[in-house]
């Protein structure tokens, strides 16, 4: 069996920090994996000083790396086969025999070769700054909206078809039968799950399961070689970096089930 791996990256944002670890010790979800490592770019006696609270060993620089580079910092200081990776305000909202249960769904994709990532963010409770339910059912408007909605979001797909296709994938955040609205590019899996392609679903940093080498020497590689001119704190993000026509055609395979994370800076 491939081995499991939890790694958590945290620039700075110590109390968010302690917020995700102390809901991951509290339901024992460190106990699921064969390894674990927090990653702190800058690291400070503050980072240190949770670690050894959480009993969780860790690595750092003494540099901010950006996102994508404390991305790959954190991966290539690991061994495991398989990893999810976290940032430091993903606090885990599901008891610990749910979070076990779709982590092992999410590992079993994985190892069969079923799908190249997994999503582990909630579906139903994603947290803060979570734009795409919004700007699918802009486009996709539930079949008992208004009929003015209806027809302008009609009629916003003609225009822009393309990008009606990239938002596509938002159906399986706003309806429970997104295979029906979309049978092209989404199927729903025998266990509940939704396989989704690349075409109409974005990359995201956000609680994401994935083979180490497949995201060292494929994602990463191809974000390095190609780094966006758009900057998070001087630094690439990644996500601009993967979201371009090269992944929407890549063809690349994305699990979403329900999910055990949310997103909560404190």
């Amino acid at each position: 069996m491939t081995s499991l791996g939890l790694g958590v990256l945290s620039w700075k944002g110590h109390d968010s920090l302690e917020a995700a670890l102390g809901t991951y010790a509290e339901a024992g979800l460190f106990e699921l994996f064969d390894e674990r490592l927090l990653f702190l770019p800058e690291i400070d006696d503050r980072g240190r000083a949770i670690a050894a609270r959480f009993d969780i060993p860790f690595a750092g620089s003494d540099k901010n790396l950006g996102i994508l580079g404390g991305f790959k910092a954190l991966a290539s200081a690991m061994t495991a086969d398989i990893v999810l990776l976290l940032e430091n305000d993903c606090p885990l909202i599901e008891p610990r025999d749910v979070a076990k249960a779709r982590i092992a769904e999410a590992r079993r994709a994985l190892e069969a070769g079923e799908v190249d990532v997994f999503r582990m963010r909630s579906r139903k409770r994603p947290g803060q700054r979570f734009q795409t339910l919004g700007k699918h059912l802009a486009l996709f408007p539930p079949e008992d909206a208004p009929a003015l909605s209806r027809a302008v979001a009609a009629a916003h797909r003609a225009v822009r078809p393309d990008k009606a296709l990239r938002l596509a994938g938002g159906a399986v955040y706003a309806y429970d039968d997104p295979e029906r609205r979309h049978p092209r590019f989404i199927e729903r899996r025998a266990e509940g799950w939704w396989r989704v392609s690349s075409r109409i679903m974005t990359w995201t940093n956000q609680s994401i399961m994935i083979r180490r080498n497949f995201f060292l020497e494929t994602i990463i590689a191809r974000a390095e070689a190609r780094p966006s001119s758009r900057t998070v704190n001087g630094f690439p993000d990644l996500e601009k970096e993967m979201n371009t026509p090269w992944w929407r055609g890549s063809g690349f395979r994305i699990g979403v089930g329900e999910g055990i994370f949310t997103h909560e800076r404190v």
